[in-house]
């Protein structure tokens, strides 16, 4: 299914959509980013006990911003030498 996105950058979840996954007024979703691509997990409403730990398996541990400019810097670095070979 198709749906623009506001100048927001809101989206209005179709109608049949919602019923498949039970969203009504107070219903929550869950954005999970994997491979490039994003999955949406409906919430019904009265439902956020299950969010707990659903987040777990997505969370990183924190790296300090030098960090991780150092490995941007390296990877760049790896990339222009491969380029160059």
């Amino acid at each position: 299914m198709y749906a623009k996105v506001s100048k927001k950058g809101q989206v209005t979840i179709p109608r049949l959509i919602r019923g498949k996954l039970n969203l009504g007024e107070k219903s929550a979703v869950l954005f999970i980013i994997e491979n490039g691509e994003v999955k949406l997990k409906g919430i019904p409403a009265g439902s956020s006990s299950s969010l707990s730990g659903s987040l777990k398996e997505n969370a990183h541990t924190y790296d300090p911003l030098e960090k991780v400019r150092e490995r941007i810097q390296e990877s760049i670095a790896r990339d222009t030498n491969s380029e160059h070979e």
